[in-house]
């Protein structure tokens, strides 16, 4: 069987061997014929050029009311929708587009929020601004970028949705003692359990049907989709948790080894089944920031917990001999279904 030249070659070839459904749209053969570091001098050129327009903006029009800030985040919006629909394949216009839509998400939040004291309704904004972006922006780094925010603004909505007012006193000095006394600890497992496994099932979901999606009109929408809970999985408490040690303080540190060192484990578990979904996505670029995220979250379980060196050093060796023994089963599988093909 002769190589085909390109993928709409390999989709027409499918399609008329009844591989995939005939209504399935042809896959574009958009990739871009430019040197690596070409690309990447032209995604720093946009970005310098949308600090320096943003600069302009802010230095010329001194937005500072409500009314104000809502109006330039959208026309900001606007703005970036048209670059990213003008020319997709052009690394200049993306990264421009993609500084101008972040200023003006900022731009929009901070309108929004400016007069907000409650954590939780900002969550519930970001979530929700999140969302709509990757609903609306017709770019992949966008919807990705969009969708991990959506994700951690996520956690955040359920957590202080579970004990109100508990993020007031990090971000406005209020309400901690009261919320704490009144709501005890059961919002930790309970608002893990609510926020982590649906992104887990929605991923696995996800995954289950990709041949299905990827042959509609809903890829253009669900793989960045994908991609951004994959890195929310891998990095999502790495990310979200830091914030927990200003409510700590440095005495978080050092906590003795107990029933709570479950959800550090947890998070491994979620960044190596991110890992799995990848590999099953076969994308190389997503295997390697779970396997990143994986040994972040070890190590922040390595340094979190207080206990001895030989208690730490047993677990890191169960867990290694575990995923030695995972590595050689999944290569026996792909030897095995290789001389089965």
């Amino acid at each position: 069987m002769s190589a085909f030249e390109n993928a709409p070659e390999l989709v027409a070839a499918l399609r008329e061997r009844g591989v995939i459904a005939g209504a399935a749209q042809a896959v574009a053969d958009d990739a871009p014929d430019r040197p690596w570091f070409i690309a990447l001098l032209q995604g720093f050129a946009g970005w310098l050029a949308g600090i320096f327009l943003l600069v302009f903006i802010a230095l010329a029009f001194k937005p500072d009311t409500t009314g104000g800030l809502l109006v330039l985040g959208v026309i900001l919006l606007g703005a970036a929708w048209g670059l990213y629909f003008a020319d997709r394949s052009a690394v200049f216009l993306d990264q421009l587009a993609l500084a101008i839509s972040i200023a003006g998400q900022i731009a929009v939040a901070w309108g929004i929020l400016k007069d907000a004291h409650s954590a939780l309704a900002i969550s519930a904004t970001l979530f929700g601004l999140q969302l709509l972006v990757a609903l609306v922006m017709p770019n992949k780094t966008a919807r990705t970028i969009a969708t991990l925010f959506a994700s951690l603004a996520w956690v955040y909505l359920v957590r202080f949705l579970l004990r109100p007012g508990s993020g007031d006193d990090m971000f406005f000095g209020e309400g901690r003692e009261r919320d704490a006394q009144l709501f005890g600890v059961w919002p930790i497992p309970v608002g893990w359990l609510l926020t982590w496994p649906p992104l887990t099932g929605l991923v696995a979901w996800l995954v289950a049907r990709e041949g299905t999606w990827m042959a509609s009109g809903l890829r253009s929408l669900l793989r960045p989709a994908l991609s951004g809970v994959l890195v929310a999985l891998s990095f999502g408490l790495v990310i979200v948790d830091p914030f927990q040690l200003f409510e700590r303080g440095m005495s978080g540190h050092g906590a003795p080894l107990g029933g709570w060192a479950v959800l550090p484990l947890l998070s491994m578990g979620l960044a190596l089944f991110a890992g799995w979904c990848a590999f099953r996505l076969q994308s190389l670029g997503l295997s390697g920031v779970a396997i990143l995220g994986a040994l972040l979250q070890m190590s922040r379980f390595y340094y979190l917990y207080g206990t001895t060196l030989m208690w730490k050093s047993t677990i890191m060796l169960v867990l290694g001999a575990l995923m030695l023994a995972a590595g050689v089963w999944v290569q026996r599988r792909l030897v095995g279904a290789r001389s089965a093909a």
